[in-house]
Parts: structure tokens; C-alpha cells; sequence
């Protein structure tokens, strides 16, 4: 039986023939001269670019013959070859995180578990400045899937502190004024700085767009998102 370790090994080997032709070229030759494409400017497009890149209809498929369950993921880096910015995924049910049973019965505990990443980098500065989207440069496509420590450590330590929060009655959310004079909503929901892995920021539509929390009190829609720092763990490996 094939390891996780060699199944993953088979999984780059597999996307490494796909992508080869495209490492090192600029997006606007992909998209124009190799894909005959042309597509919206906007951060989407990286996605429908990567999509097409490996033939795909959509962002979630298969692997070494249906082994592996993979989604694609986009990342930029900057000049310093760090990522540009946090990594988001799923929208929070609070209600399903504060009811499940256990840890291994939550959707964020069974995504990681289930899926395998990868990630097309973007270099966001090729030159040591930043370009149009058009000018960046496709660099390279990881394969990667959460470790088992980083599941039942890192990202359930988030799940854990937003449940502790939620069932002992201690999330403030506090109406506060920016300079602009817009009001904005904070927490004390797990941050950036919470832990190295993971943490929530807001991910509805606008600043009206909120749930309902099972304490009652109203909050814009959050989803979960990598730190930085943890994209760039991946990305180096």
C-alpha cells in the first residue's frame, strides 16, 4: 500500500509535468501566447488562470488516479519571496463549531484532514518592484497537505479558543470609531497573532453582511484563514 509520504511525492510528480512549460513566464504570455486566453484582471482571474493551466473546470479535483482529493490555492510572493497576504478558506458556522461532539467531527478538522493543496505561486515583484498583474510571473505549483501535528495542535487550538470564547460568554465585539468615522465591529476572536497556524477575519460580503451567534449577539460573517508565516512554511518546503 502506498504511503501518505510517497502518494504526496506522486501527486508533485504529476503537477510538475503539467506546469513545467509555464514556470518562469510571465502571466500575460501564459494567458495570451500559451492559453490564447483573455481574462479579468482581477485576483479571480489568477485562479481561472491556474484552473486552465491544469485543464480543470473547477478548483477541486483528483490525483494519482482519484487517490488524492485536491483543491488549488493561489499564492502571491513579494520581493523578498514572502507571501503577500493570509490564505482564506471556509466560512465559520459558529453553531456547528460550539454542537459538534468533538473535534474530529468538526468541518474545519475534516477539511484538513481530507484535502491536499496546491498552491501556484505568483512572484508578485519579479524585478524588486511591483508589476500589473499581467506582468507577474508564474514561478512554481506545491503540493501540500496539513501534517496530523499541525491538525490536532495549531488549527484545533484555533477552534478551541473561538468555542471557549462563544460557551463561557467572554467574545466582545466592540463598536468602534476609525478616523474616517465609519464604525467597525472588533473581537477578541483569534487573530493573526493567536497562534503560528491559523486565525479568523472577517469574510462576509460588506460590514452589514452578519450571523447570528449561538450567544445571540451579531457579528459580520468570519472565515478561516493561514497566517502568513504558515503559507510560507508551505511554500518553502
Amino acid at each position: 500500500m502506498l504511503t501518505d509520504e510517497k502518494l504526496l511525492e506522486m501527486a508533485q510528480n504529476e503537477i510538475d509535468i503539467k506546469v513545467q512549460a509555464y514556470k518562469g513566464v510571465k502571466v500575460s504570455t501564459i494567458k495570451k501566447e500559451i492559453l490564447e486566453l483573455t481574462l479579468l484582471d482581477n485576483k479571480a482571474s489568477f485562479v481561472e488562470l491556474s484552473k486552465k493551466m491544469l485543464s480543470l473546470k473547477s478548483n477541486q479535483f483528483f490525483l494519482c488516479d482519484e487517490k488524492i482529493d485536491a483543491v488549488l490555492k493561489t499564492v502571491r510572493i513579494t520581493g523578498n519571496e514572502k507571501p503577500a497576504e493570509s490564505m482564506s478558506f471556509m466560512p465559520i458556522d459558529f453553531q456547528e463549531w460550539v454542537s459538534c461532539g468533538s473535534w474530529e467531527d468538526n468541518s474545519l478538522y475534516r477539511y484538513f484532514k481530507k484535502k491536499t493543496l496546491v498552491l501556484f505561486i505568483f512572484q508578485q515583484y519579479p524585478l524588486g518592484q511591483r508589476v500589473a498583474d499581467d506582468e507577474m510571473t508564474f514561478l512554481d505549483a506545491v503540493v501540500w497537505k496539513m501534517t496530523d501535528y499541525d491538525i490536532n495542535n495549531g488549527l484545533k487550538e484555533v477552534w478551541e479558543e473561538v468555542c471557549r470564547l462563544i460557551n463561557t460568554g467572554e467574545l466582545e465585539i466592540t463598536p468602534t470609531r476609525q478616523k474616517s468615522g465609519k464604525i467597525i465591529n472588533k473581537n477578541n476572536l483569534p487573530s493573526a497573532k493567536f497562534n503560528y497556524l491559523g486565525h479568523l477575519r472577517p469574510g462576509g460580503v460588506n460590514g452589514e453582511d452578519k450571523t447570528k451567534l449561538p450567544t445571540g449577539q451579531y457579528l459580520v460573517k468570519q472565515r478561516f484563514w493561514f497566517n502568513k508565516e504558515y503559507v510560507n512554511e508551505i511554500i518553502e518546503r
